[in-house]
């Protein structure tokens, strides 16, 4: 199942819609290490992970972001975590915040077997 598809099937428990990162205003970096925890992600960071269970290359992402395609987890990855400290991440399926999107809340983190993206991001419902 695709990510657009995935996160589709969650919307309805979890406000998500379909595609999951793109950008160029924030700013993005990867671990060359592979973290063993969500806990990895520092706090005001959305991040993912290519396995399951928050395994492998991690890479994160603050800020808005028009295109994260040059980062090579966000095209394929299995885990992924919103540590952000007071806002809900959201995603678009395609670069400048186009295609489906979908909100992933604050706090909210999953892992599954299937592959997933995201092509650009926005931060939304700040508190």
């Amino acid at each position: 199942m695709t990510i657009t598809r995935k996160l589709a099937v969650l919307a309805t428990g979890v406000a998500m819609t379909g595609g999951l990162l793109a950008g160029t205003a924030g700013s993005a970096g990867a671990a060359p290490a592979a973290p063993s925890a969500a806990s990895d992600c520092p706090s005001g960071w959305f991040c993912v992970w290519s396995g399951q269970n928050y395994t492998g290359r991690m890479q994160k992402v603050a800020g808005t972001n028009k295109d994260l395609t040059q980062f090579v987890v966000f095209q394929n990855f299995k885990s992924w975590y919103n540590h952000g400290k007071s806002c809900d991440f959201t995603w678009y399926s395609a670069k400048n915040h186009g295609g489906s999107s979908g909100v992933v809340p604050r706090g909210y983190k999953t892992t599954d077997s299937a592959s997933h993206y995201i092509k650009s991001n926005t931060w939304v419902n700040c508190r």
